[in-house]
């Protein structure tokens, strides 16, 4: 029996856009990041992101299980270009019908918040 996939589903490798072209990410979770990942999404992201509903955009708490952790660096760090250039950006726009702001986060707080979100993933 097939079931329908979401573009959201979906992590397989294509075109890459953006200023972050490699991540490196370990095997564990950092602990430390993954903390203040967690204050910068509280911050930022939790306005409009859940992590297991769909709310003004996605839901992310699988997020870093179905994207490559430079397509969630970029998609924090060079919203515009990702939403411009990106096919799965351009579809969730269509989905969601609300553009991300770019929410004017440094690389090291992306960073975190890329760990908290792996961090959450694994839960």
């Amino acid at each position: 029996q097939k079931t329908e996939e979401s573009v959201f589903d979906v992590k397989k490798e294509k075109a890459q856009y953006g200023k972050i072209k490699h991540v490196d990410v370990g095997e564990t979770i950092d602990p430390a990041m993954a903390k203040a990942g967690l204050d910068v999404f509280d911050t930022k992201c939790s306005a409009c992101h859940k992590y297991d509903e769909r709310y003004v955009g996605p839901a992310l708490g699988k997020v870093a299980e179905k994207r490559t952790p430079e397509y969630i660096m970029n998609m924090i760090l060079d919203t515009e270009t990702m939403l411009e250039n990106d096919d799965t950006v351009k579809c969730l726009l269509q989905e969601f019908m609300m553009r991300m702001p770019n929410q004017s986060v440094d690389e090291k707080d992306a960073r975190n918040v890329l760990e908290h979100l792996r961090e959450v993933s694994k839960k």
